[in-house]
């Protein structure tokens, strides 16, 4: 496989070298800039620590989604593309449509195939960013501050979209996996009325977060609906796979 081999783990030794110097010399420049408005050092360590502490739940997702891409792609290359700006969602998604469609091929190339859609899908993004960021921030900027009303509505338009396409492909995957479990390249069965349930139940308990962050007013809770959803739809998936195999 893949990401046995050396060069796999040293272009993510490198990456995540590259993110781990970034975020060292960003947290010396912040701690110079607070010192320099004035907080105290006492106050500094605090806010450290407590970013370092909530910053351990959003990242269960991140951890998951490694465990979830090792067994199509090794463990190289699940880490290569989840430690940098990998989303979960869009990589496991890239995969799976590479491997429903590559029935007959080589797991290798099949391999090869999902890693290359994952990063030149991904890549486009920072292209953007390096392109046309500045001048895309500042026309939405400039719409926010005369409707803000139309700006909410396209942003929304756009994560409906998103959301929408990656749903009914679970949806109509599902449909037709009813009383037709499929085994994958690397022996994992799906079952449609499993992934229905999960994906129902995913989306009551991301209901309940929001109900307890808009109701409630519990904001904290704003940075665990992620990993509280999968955990929560993943466990239930989990106890009805007995009784649908």
């Amino acid at each position: 496989m893949p990401s046995t081999f050396s060069i796999v783990w040293i272009i993510g030794g490198v990456i995540v070298l590259a993110v781990l110097v970034m975020s060292i010399v960003f947290l010396i420049k912040s701690i110079k800039r607070a010192k320099a408005i004035g907080m105290e050092t006492s106050t500094i360590k605090k806010i450290i620590t407590s970013s370092a502490v909530f910053s351990i739940v959003p990242s269960i997702p991140i951890v998951i989604g490694v465990g979830i891409l090792m067994s199509f792609v090794g463990m190289g290359i699940a880490w290569i593309r989840l430690s940098v700006i990998g989303a979960l969602q869009y990589e496991i998604f890239a995969q799976q449509l590479v491997f429903n469609a590559g029935a007959g091929i080589d797991p290798i190339q099949l391999i090869g195939t999902s890693l290359l859609l994952m990063t030149f899908g991904i890549v486009s993004g920072p292209i953007f960013n390096a392109i046309a960021y500045k001048k895309y921030q500042g026309k939405l900027a400039s719409i926010q501050e005369k409707n803000s009303k139309l700006m909410d509505g396209i942003s929304g338009a756009l994560m409906g979209g998103m959301l929408s396409g990656m749903i009914s492909s679970i949806i109509v995957t599902a449909i037709f996996n009813f009383n037709n479990p499929i085994t994958d390249k690397a022996g994992i069965t799906t079952y449609g009325e499993v992934t229905l349930i999960a994906l129902c139940t995913s989306i009551v308990l991301m209901a309940l977060c929001g109900v307890v962050l808009k109701v409630f007013k519990q904001k904290w809770i704003e940075n665990y609906a992620l990993p509280i959803s999968m955990l929560g739809a993943m466990a239930v998936a989990y106890a009805c796979v007995p009784l649908f195999a």
